[in-house]
């Protein structure tokens, strides 16, 4: 963030010292820049208002960074990543001050009102609640608490999700992507690099800021990754697990990659691959970096935004092409939780325990653990084994009858006619 005197010498303001927002690559945040511009006009804001809501964004926004969604994402973030966002604010390091219920209230506040500024403006968000929403999830030890109205009548789950508040039936549907629903929707991206993209979100849980950092050819902790031609693949790659080192919310991590997914992705996507570059390399003059798997078709290395904006128009497309997708939402976020579910569902189902009442099973969390990247995923297993057994019941899950990541791949390849 940077402040500007940009309306100094407007005779109808005077203001000076108003935020501008920048990504870490220096590139403008013209929406959040836009809305400060806003503020800064209205004569009942003084300057030190607008700073302090300058400030609050901005820390919005760093934090948004820090978790690994990006800045450039804030349209992508819903009700459950702003719950993160709000237990960030009420558990604070050690080294801090924890905030009290009212702070908390007011940079919510100021977060949901540039929210509600953008949604006029016509840029369109997932993030779906109010401030009463947001104060009765907060108690006065800054726990969150039940996200719905008292005079609310729907249906509830009788578990908790992992941010304390209650599940509910419908809401917990409208974020979770069946398996027809995954398949029906690698055939409504108009760039096939989201469709490989999905996929792997789909196999791997990844989040799109770790996905984005696959290399096209790797080295060093990354050798494993090598851009086979269609003849030349190992013919015991499906059996291997590729190595996969990168950095994830500001640690680095690693994961075992499926031989098999990295299979399917030389045999659709690396041909591809190739022809973008030489797009690449006439607007830049030289190749792209070897870093970087993912070109769109103008040849251009694919964002965060891109994926999101991408992923966002499926259900509308689905409904002009009649597809069999009936989502009502598609975001990256919804792939890693089927993901997570399908494969609490599967370990479950090896192990005789569909239906059972739910027993902690510590190997099983540990896997969920490296699956997800998270430190501490106790609630979370808890919540998957929960969200497991109520969709079991509901014949949500009978769809899934192969193995996690062949569940992927096979309807990559069929996307592709292969």
């Amino acid at each position: 963030m940077e402040f500007a005197d940009g309306l100094e010498i407007h005779p109808a303001y005077g203001r000076t010292q108003i935020a501008i927002y920048f990504d870490n690559d220096y590139g403008l945040l013209e929406e959040p820049s836009r809305w400060m511009m806003t503020v800064a006009k209205l004569k009942s804001r003084s300057k030190e208002t607008s700073r302090n809501y300058a400030y609050i964004l901005a820390r919005y926004l760093n934090w948004l960074d820090d978790a690994g969604y990006g800045c450039a994402a804030w349209q992508a973030i819903d009700e459950d990543i702003f719950d993160e966002y709000l237990k960030y604010l009420s558990k604070r390091s050690a080294s801090d001050e924890p905030m009290d219920h009212s702070t908390i209230v007011h940079y919510a506040s100021r977060i949901l009102d540039f929210y509600a500024w953008a949604k006029k403006q016509g840029y369109d968000h997932f993030l779906d609640v109010d401030v009463i929403e947001v104060d009765r999830r907060i108690n006065k030890h800054q726990d969150l608490l039940a996200h719905v109205r008292s005079s609310t009548k729907v249906a509830k789950y009788d578990f908790n999700t992992p941010t304390g508040r209650p599940a509910l039936h419908q809401r917990e549907m409208n974020k979770f992507v069946t398996q027809p629903d995954y398949e029906a929707s690698l055939g409504l991206f108009d760039d096939p690099v989201y469709a490989v993209i999905a996929a792997v979100i789909r196999t791997t849980a990844m989040r799109p800021k770790d996905v984005l950092q696959l290399p096209y050819r790797g080295k060093l902790q990354n050798s494993d990754f090598v851009p086979y031609d269609a003849d030349g693949i190992p013919a015991n790659i499906d059996n291997l697990e590729l190595h996969y080192f990168f950095e994830s919310k500001g640690k680095n991590r690693s994961i075992a990659f499926p031989g098999a997914l990295w299979r399917a992705i030389c045999s659709v996507y690396i041909p591809l691959r190739r022809q973008r570059a030489e797009l690449f390399r006439a607007m830049h003059g030289v190749s792209p970096p070897n870093s970087v798997l993912f070109l769109n078709q103008a040849g251009h290395e694919v964002t965060y935004q891109m994926i999101y904006r991408h992923f966002a128009k499926v259900p509308e497309v689905a409904s002009q092409a009649k597809s069999a997708y009936k989502g009502k939402r598609y975001t990256p976020r919804m792939l890693r939780h089927a993901c997570a579910t399908y494969f609490v569902y599967d370990a479950l189902k090896k192990k005789n325990r569909l239906g059972d009442a739910p027993v902690y099973d510590a190997s099983l969390d540990e896997e969920l653990r490296k699956l997800l990247g998270h430190e501490d995923v106790k609630t979370t297993y808890m919540y998957y084994v929960h969200l497991v057994n109520r969709f079991f019941y509901d014949d949500l899950l009978q769809d899934t009858m192969r193995a996690r990541v062949d569940d992927g791949i096979t309807a990559l390849l069929k996307r592709f006619g292969t």
